[in-house]
């Protein structure tokens, strides 16, 4: 089981820390620089990351997979297993941005720099099923915890449409729920 823990430094700096209970780590560090060209898995897509990054994760066919990371505006994302049922999106809807469940953390560092920004263009993001990818991208369970400079902390967990920000004031997320279902919010 994957946690998720914001840390705050004495000097009032946020880093987002996590466990990866995996028993084989397959996480890389990576730096991946502006402006960087990647094909979505789920429709070959080509996107543009406005934004530089490091993290961990690690280089797949026309992509790459980031398990967490930082950009260079400060915003840091983390993606953790979600055993609670995700409602990934079957029906591709025209003029939005489809992604397999997996590349929304790279997206997302990719392209905003605060939680504020990602929460102005939440709604124009789909996470997909595999139901009409070009290429297999299997069934993600997953949630993704973000934090900004700011320190503000949210969850953000495939079970609505369009998808939503939670605060996460705690700033720990875990896959198993201790309040509510479908709630990875401790």
């Amino acid at each position: 089981m994957c946690t998720s823990i914001l840390q705050i430094a004495k000097d009032g700096s946020h880093i987002l820390a996590r466990t990866m209970d995996w028993h084989v780590l397959a996480v890389q560090p990576l730096f991946v620089p502006r402006g960087y060209q990647w094909e979505s898995v789920y429709d070959n897509r080509v996107h543009t990351n406005r934004y530089a990054m490091i993290g961990g994760g690690g280089a797949h066919h026309h992509e790459i997979d980031v398990s967490d990371g930082v950009n260079e505006m400060g915003l840091s994302v983390q993606k953790l297993t979600f055993a609670n049922g995700s409602q990934l999106v079957d029906e591709p809807t025209p003029g939005r941005v489809q992604l397999a469940p997996y590349e929304f953390s790279f997206y997302l560092l990719g392209h905003y720099a605060s939680v504020a920004d990602i929460e102005a263009h939440l709604d124009e993001i789909q996470l997909m099923t595999n139901r009409y990818a070009v290429n297999d991208i299997g069934h993600a369970e997953l949630h993704f915890a973000v934090v900004d400079r700011t320190g503000r902390t949210v969850v953000i967990e495939p079970t609505h449409f369009p998808l939503r920000v939670r605060e996460n004031p705690l700033g720990v997320v875990t896959r198993d729920c201790l309040k509510t279902k479908n709630s990875g919010i401790i």
